[in-house]
């Protein structure tokens, strides 16, 4: 605890005994009415003990309003901080956005325009060769992958009710009234559907996966630039920056009016 918390502390202490003090002098003044003396040594006492909350109520309140003045100022010295930490650190950032992101997407252009040029001579090259001797890009190299196999992750034996006559699966196994463990009905209004246990084998599996199209990576590849709103390259083609405008103004130059039409004739 601080010095001024604990004098803030101390105020509250004394002010709370003075204001006991001064009911149980309220509460005792029928009784000294009885004697001037007695009576006069109450009122010193009121008057004493009175001028002492009015200083005491006086250290709370100043003492109240230096606390939050500190607390106030450290607030504001920690907001300070704070923002030239970000504002450093922010700065560092933007830094490294236009330098390492304008590298990394100056390799990503190239490496799109490559597989392009690429994809465009394999193209050419495979209408010459036959089928069984077909290349494949790089990008798709790079980039496709064959669906996913089924994978088989648990075998278990399960004996289930079908019907007899087809053996088709009985949906509401509740359904059958068992005869037997291999034999059973399932009863109706009109006849009894005779039923009987068969043996599954029951696989619980991942399905393949689907198989998955690869878009060119120059057709869908989308970049700004790191050092400017504008985009770097999009979607196979790279973008210049936009040119800004060039304009003339006319603005009278004020100690030089212009002539009236009759003189400059």
């Amino acid at each position: 605890m601080t010095k001024i918390a604990k004098l803030l502390e101390q105020a509250r202490i004394d002010l709370n005994a003075i204001t006991q003090d001064l009911l149980a002098l309220d509460a005792a003044k029928a009784e000294v009415l009885k004697s001037s003396k007695a009576y006069a040594e109450w009122r010193a006492a009121v008057d004493t003990k009175t001028l002492e909350r009015e200083r005491l109520e006086g250290v709370v309140s100043a003492t109240e309003a230096e606390i939050e003045r500190t607390a106030q100022a450290e607030a504001a010295n920690a907001l300070r901080s704070r923002r030239a930490a970000l504002e450093k650190q922010s700065a560092e950032l933007a830094r490294r956005i236009a330098d390492e992101g304008s590298r990394a997407a100056a390799a990503l252009v190239k490496l799109a325009e490559e597989a392009k040029a690429n994809s465009e001579a394999v193209e050419l090259l495979n209408r010459e060769l036959p089928d069984s001797d077909q290349l494949m890009t790089a990008d798709f190299r790079a980039r496709h992958r064959d669906p996913a196999p089924r994978q088989n992750l648990e075998e278990t034996t399960v004996d289930l009710w079908v019907f007899e006559s087809s053996g088709e699966l009985v949906g509401d196994p509740d359904d059958v009234r068992q005869l037997s463990y291999e034999r059973g009905v399932i009863p109706g209004a009109q006849r009894n559907i005779p039923v009987i246990r068969k043996r599954f084998r029951q696989t619980r599996y991942l399905e393949p996966g689907e198989r998955e199209h690869a878009d060119p990576l120059g057709s869908i590849l989308r970049l700004p630039r790191f050092d400017s709103p504008e985009l770097l390259f999009d979607r196979g083609r790279a973008i210049e920056p936009s040119s800004r405008r060039e304009l003339v103004e006319l603005i009278p130059a004020p100690d030089a009016p212009a002539k009236p039409a009759s003189e400059a004739a």
